[in-house]
């Protein structure tokens, strides 16, 4: 009985441990999101092709032209690429833990096992790439105001994640499905509690002069700042 009492207040001490990081972590993300940096002044001028951060409660995305003055991204990530002519076809780019994306393609899918093998397991990670219609107006989605360096930026962080062949072509980690214009590609960087989807779109953010929070592990750690 008295093993029993030791394992059990052991156990209980564990889970009060784990839920109180948990408690700190969302605090702390909270409260950094409220304090942003601000951006640079974004020089835009009318007509300037868009760029968008779409978000969902847990994840956010990079949406883009699928191709503009300064990239074509079907050429760069042709894997998913709509065959057929789309119209004013954009493209949205998330980063994440490669298992993690592959396995868990709804929250219904989620597996304990899986989601501590993303944060701790230190597997390999992959850019998704999705082919999209145009997102304005999309619930959850928000214009961004870039100016051409800011949109030059933004492209140049996208294509230092993929890693990208001789060819200047992403490198096909894993097909997302039969029929859907999606797919996933090898990329840079290591899934951490600290470093997750959002900080990466975050960081993007950044480098692109808009305004971003000081971390950023949660969507609306990315949305927040943005007005």
């Amino acid at each position: 009985m008295k093993a029993l009492r030791l394992l059990l207040a052991t156990a209980a001490a564990l889970i009060a441990g784990f839920l109180g990081l948990a408690v700190l972590y969302i605090t702390v993300a909270t409260a950094l999101a409220l304090l942003p940096l601000g951006g640079r002044a974004q020089q835009v001028v009318a007509g300037d092709p868009p760029a968008y951060v779409c978000a969902t409660l847990t994840h956010s995305d990079i949406v883009l032209p699928a191709r503009d003055d300064l990239a074509d991204w079907t050429a760069v990530f042709p894997d998913a690429a709509p065959v057929a002519f789309v119209p004013n076809l954009h493209v949205a780019f998330g980063w994440g833990d490669l298992t993690f994306y592959r396995e868990t393609p709804s929250w219904a899918d989620l597996r304990f096992h899986t989601a501590m093998a993303a944060l701790f397991g230190g597997g390999p990670s992959a850019l998704h790439v999705a082919y999209v219609v145009d997102p304005a107006g999309a619930p959850g989605c928000r214009r961004l105001a870039l100016d051409r360096a800011g949109r030059q930026a933004l492209a140049n962080a996208i294509r230092g994640t993929a890693a990208l062949g001789p060819d200047g072509r992403g490198v096909l980690a894993a097909p997302a499905g039969t029929g859907t214009h999606e797919a996933f590609y090898a990329a840079h960087g290591t899934y951490r509690p600290w470093r997750t989807c959002n900080v990466w779109t975050a960081e993007a953010l950044r480098a692109a002069g808009a305004p971003t929070a000081l971390w950023a592990p949660f969507s609306f750690g990315v949305m927040w700042p943005l007005g």
